[in-house]
C-alpha cells in the first residue's frame, strides 16, 4: 500500500465535530487553569534525549521517538511535558517568586506497544505547582482537577488518592532488597491477593497473620473513611502511618468542601513510585473504561536539573475527556449555537465580499454560497 494512503500506527486524524469537541475541552480546561492563576507555558516539541532520561528515568525514556540532528546530538520528541517544565523552572525561573503556577496543553509522543491499535501520540492538558511543600498545594491541585471535570459536565468523576510512602514504608519495615521491592510492587499492582499473601508469609513471617491478611485486603479495594480506619489499625511502621495521616487530612478537607463522594482512598495503587514522592492520584469517570488523568507530588524531579524544589502537578488526556463527553453530554453543550450568515454568490465579487467583511466586523460567522 502506498505511504500516501496508509496512516502510521498509533496516530489519528480528527475531523469536523471531533475537532470542535476537542477544542471545546481544551478551551474550558485552560480557562479553569487561568482562573486559578496558572500561567500557560509553550514548550518545544523535541529536546535532548538526556533531558527526558533525567526526568522520567532511563527505562521510560527508552520509549521515546529519537533521532540525531546534523551536529550528532541525540534528540527525542517529547514523551511528556513535566520534565520540560522542571528544566525550565530550574534554569530560567530561578529568580521568580515562589510558588510558581504553570499550565500547558500539547502533544506528546511515546512508543509503547508495537500494535496497530496502541496510541503513540497523545494530547495532554496539565498544571504544575512548584515551590510550596505544604498540603495546601496538594489540595489546590485536586480542586483544579475536580473543577475541570465538573465544568465539562462529568460531575460524577472519581479521583483515587494514594501515597508512595504507604508502599515505601512497608518496604522499609520488611527490609526488602530491590528484587523484593519490585515483586511486592507487581503483586500490589495486579491486585493478586493470594500471591501477595504467600509472598508476605515468606518474607514477613515475624508479622502476625492478622496484620498480613489485613494488609492484603487494604491493597485490594478503594474506600473512604473505612480505608483510613483500616490502615490505622493494620500499619505499624511510622513512614506508612504518616502517609495515611496525610491522606486523611486531605480527604477530610475535601469532604468538608462537599466532595466526599468524588474522592476515594486507594492504597493499592503502587504505580509511578520511582517518579513521585508523596500524594498520588488517578482520575476516572463511571462507564468510561480508562483513566482520564493522573498526578502527584514529585519533590525530587527539579533537583535533576538544578536546585531541588517541592512540586506537584497533574495532566489530563484530552482524548479521554473528549471520549467521555461524547458518550454522555449533549452536542448542544459544546457545539457553537451561533447561526451561520450565508452570503449568496451572484457574480458581483465586490458586493459579495463587502457584505461578508461587514458581517465579520460584527463578529458574525459567514459562508459564501451559491445562489
Amino acid at each position: 500500500m502506498s505511504s500516501l494512503t496508509k496512516i502510521p500506527a498509533g496516530v489519528q486524524y480528527f475531523f469536523d465535530d471531533e475537532v470542535k469537541l476537542r477544542r471545546y475541552v481544551e478551551r474550558r480546561a485552560m480557562e479553569v487553569f487561568a482562573g486559578w492563576s496558572y500561567d500557560e507555558i509553550l514548550l518545544p516539541m523535541f529536546d535532548y534525549h538526556d533531558l527526558f532520561a533525567r526526568g522520567m528515568g532511563e527505562e521510560k525514556a527508552e520509549r521515546t521517538y529519537r533521532f540525531v540532528d546534523r551536529d550528532g546530538a541525540l534528540l527525542a520528541l517529547r514523551p511528556e511535558l513535566t520534565s520540560l517544565v522542571a528544566r525550565t523552572v530550574a534554569t530560567r525561573f530561578k529568580n521568580k517568586q515562589r510558588p510558581l503556577r504553570i499550565c500547558y496543553s500539547g502533544e506528546v509522543f511515546r512508543y509503547d506497544e508495537p500494535t496497530e491499535k496502541s496510541a503513540r501520540e497523545f494530547h495532554q492538558l496539565g498544571v504544575e505547582h512548584i515551590g510550596q511543600p505544604v498540603i495546601v498545594a496538594d489540595i489546590e491541585i485536586l480542586l483544579i482537577a475536580a473543577e475541570v471535570l465538573t465544568m465539562l459536565g462529568l460531575g460524577d468523576f472519581r479521583i483515587a488518592l494514594s501515597h508512595v510512602d504507604f508502599f515505601n514504608g512497608v518496604v522499609d519495615y520488611l527490609k526488602l532488597d530491590s528484587a523484593g521491592r519490585a515483586q511486592l510492587r507487581e503483586l500490589i499492582d495486579r491486585r493478586n491477593s493470594l500471591a501477595l499473601s504467600e509472598f508476605l508469609t515468606r518474607v514477613a513471617s515475624h508479622v502476625e497473620e492478622s496484620r498480613r491478611q489485613g494488609f492484603c485486603r487494604l491493597t485490594q479495594i478503594a474506600g473512604k473513611d473505612d480505608a483510613i480506619a483500616q490502615a490505622r489499625e493494620i500499619l505499624i511502621n511510622e513512614r506508612s502511618r504518616a502517609a495515611v495521616e496525610q491522606i486523611a487530612e486531605i480527604y477530610a478537607t475535601l469532604a468538608g468542601l462537599g466532595l466526599k463522594e468524588n474522592f476515594d482512598i486507594d492504597l493499592g495503587d503502587a504505580g509511578g513510585l520511582e517518579y513521585y514522592t508523596g500524594l498520588t492520584f488517578k482520575v476516572y469517570v463511571p462507564e468510561w473504561g480508562v483513566e482520564l488523568g493522573s498526578g502527584g507530588r514529585y519533590d525530587n524531579l527539579i533537583g535533576n536539573f538544578g536546585a531541588p524544589e517541592p512540586a506537584i502537578g497533574f495532566s489530563f488526556a484530552l482524548d479521554g475527556l473528549a471520549g467521555a463527553i461524547s458518550r454522555r453530554i449533549p452536542e448542544s453543550n459544546w457545539r457553537s449555537a451561533e447561526a451561520t450568515q450565508n452570503v449568496k454568490s451572484d457574480g458581483d465579487l465586490v458586493r459579495i465580499f463587502d457584505e461578508a467583511r461587514k458581517l465579520r466586523v460584527r463578529d458574525k460567522k459567514v459562508k459564501i454560497c451559491e445562489q
